[in-house]
């Protein structure tokens, strides 16, 4: 098979955006003598392939299965590994030297695919197997001491030294440097982000970005190709988005990681989100659930059938929410499965199914092949469209309990969002039972909060807000006159807080909740129906907990607007 033709799976082809070295003169020999080579492999009758091995990417995990002096003196390197399928591009094939290395690759296991290079390209690239040799070998982290992080987080803004750890290193430890860290700082996210001069890598902690240090192009090209390699991704493709999968070790446990590479100006953006399969879930006193959505999430937990939705945007916490229903639901009588994109935690005693879009099994389709499993309660990762809607609300009717998310801003709006999706309105009625929208905001840091009194300005705000809530409530809210302000210190890497806890809204859905659905009602009479009964918004249940000194008014600000 011609190296040029491999598919995506392989993703080695030319990259026509490599420039070589030389006058047009010397550029136009080279041309001929690589045509002569590709001829030679054509007329081998189809024992070997051809390969521009200058202008083929090389992941930088090869660069340390030969010695770089041996591959030098056989003018033979291997270029693409794909399982136990090695492809090696040789000058000679017939040299003692070439066989030498070729017989090694066999005896470790690896089928041998051989393909001709010109010894001009091959020179070109064993720089970069002389250059990766040259760097002291470093060990893959995969474990650390769990009770150090608050010292690691000591160390987060110290972390511009990075950069030359990371350029001291091959790509593949690079990459596991950063990984590790995120999983050290609690990380949700890794961002690199290409800038006119460098390329910005920074953390999602608690939430929001915060900066970690900056790579030039040269190192970053390394990592972004040993993290598309990595991920599945097409190593010579950089004009178009793509989205992979990989994952690392740490602690004995597989870390999952989902990554996107978006094409901009000065290059390819990548970002990667941190799944860890092996997080332990909680219970809602610890997530910071106030005490009436306590006692209605224990109630919901108890429901033989139903539909329970979850909204909210990317980030708000949604699904540790479900995971942690769904441990409520985990019983030995009951059977659950769940249809995931990806599979983000493993649960003991639960199905768990992933999506896989590609191949047609979608959250529709496999909500049906679910349904066939005899299924207690069901968990689908989020509803996207008209058939998963429509499938999931036959299911809520007929002796399941639906567990999903949805996109939307409050409780109240999933269920014109799922009306606009076409369901009708007789169906949403019986079908949905709760819908719980929330947010995270983030939480003092322990170690450095102190007590402040309130400025004028920020009286006079809760007076005026915690009037309505007790207006709708019933009760009575008195304001201290002092609360926790943020101060910032090296274990929060001075930001003032550390952790987040939920804000949320929680509806049960009613008869009378379900006559306004069902005579379509607008939503601000349902919101009416909703200050009726003193349900509390996600703002005014922020607000309690702001009086509560659990976090301060400028996170409630900002992430409910």
């Amino acid at each position: 098979m011609d190296p040029r033709e491999l598919t995506q799976e392989q993703s080695q082809v030319q990259d026509p955006n490599v420039k070589t070295l030389g006058d047009a003169s010397s550029q136009i020999n080279q041309d001929f003598k690589e045509r002569s080579i590709e001829d030679k492999a054509k007329t081998s009758g189809g024992k070997y392939g051809y390969i521009d091995i200058a202008r083929t990417p090389i992941n930088p995990d090869l660069f340390h299965l030969v010695d770089a002096n041996e591959a030098e003196k056989a003018l033979t390197i291997p270029f693409f590994r794909l399982g136990r399928k090695l492809r090696v591009a040789t000058a000679d094939p017939e040299n003692a030297d070439a066989k030498a290395i070729m017989n090694t690759f066999v005896t470790q296991g690896y089928e041998v695919q051989i393909n001709l290079a010109s010894a001009e390209g091959l020179k070109k690239s064993l720089v970069q197997f002389h250059n990766a040799q040259m760097k002291p070998k470093v060990k893959i982290e995969t474990g650390f001491n769990e009770a150090e992080l608050e010292e690691y987080q000591k160390e987060l803004e110290n972390l511009a030294n990075l950069a030359d750890k990371i350029q001291a290193s091959s790509a593949k430890e690079g990459v596991n440097i950063l990984e590790i860290g995120a999983i050290k700082t609690g990380a949700s996210d890794i961002h690199f982000q290409p800038e006119e001069d460098n390329v910005l890598i920074r953390f999602r902690i608690d939430g929001l970005l915060q900066e970690v240090t900056s790579i030039n192009f040269d190192v970053y090209k390394q990592l972004a190709q040993q993290i598309k390699y990595d991920s599945g991704m097409k190593l010579n493709v950089t004009s178009v988005p793509q989205d992979g999968r990989t994952s690392f070790e740490v602690n004995g446990r597989e870390i999952d990681v989902r990554v996107s590479a978006l094409p901009t100006a000065y290059g390819e953006t990548l970002v990667l989100r941190i799944l860890d399969s092996g997080k332990q879930f909680g219970n809602f006193e610890e997530l910071g659930f106030s005490a009436d959505h306590l006692k209605t999430l224990d109630e919901i937990s108890k429901l033989s059938q139903g539909m329970i939705l979850v909204t909210g945007p990317t980030g708000s916490g949604k699904t540790t929410t479900l995971y942690t229903l769904l441990q409520r639901y985990n019983t030995p009588e009951r059977k659950i499965i769940t249809l995931e994109d990806p599979v983000e935690y493993q649960l003991n005693r639960i199905v768990q199914s992933q999506i896989n879009e590609s191949k047609g099994y979608t959250f529709a389709a496999g909500l049906e092949s679910v349904l066939r499993q005899d299924p207690d309660v069901v968990m689908i990762g989020e509803i996207r469209d008209l058939d998963t809607a429509n499938t999931a609300t036959q299911a809520a009717l007929t002796g399941h309990v639906m567990l999903s998310t949805l996109h939307t801003n409050s409780a109240l709006e999933s269920v014109p969002r799922l009306i606009n999706m076409g369901l009708k309105p007789f169906t949403v009625a019986p079908a949905l039972d709760t819908v719980i929208a929330q947010r995270l905001v983030r939480g003092f840091c322990p170690h450095c909060v102190k007590t402040q009194a309130l400025s004028p300005e920020e009286i006079q705000h809760l007076q005026t807000e915690l009037t309505t809530v007790a207006t709708k409530t019933g009760e009575t809210y008195s304001i201290p006159t002092e609360l926790p302000k943020a101060q910032g210190c090296e274990i929060c890497n001075h930001t003032g807080y550390l952790g987040r806890i939920v804000v949320a809204e929680i509806i049960r859905m009613d008869d009378e909740y379900r006559e306004l659905i069902l005579n379509e009602a607008s939503l601000l009479d349902m919101r009416k129906e909703m200050n009726k009964r003193g349900i509390l918004t996600m703002y005014e249940d922020g607000l309690l907990k702001v009086i509560a000194g659990k976090t301060s008014l400028e996170e409630i600000l900002r992430v409910t607007g």
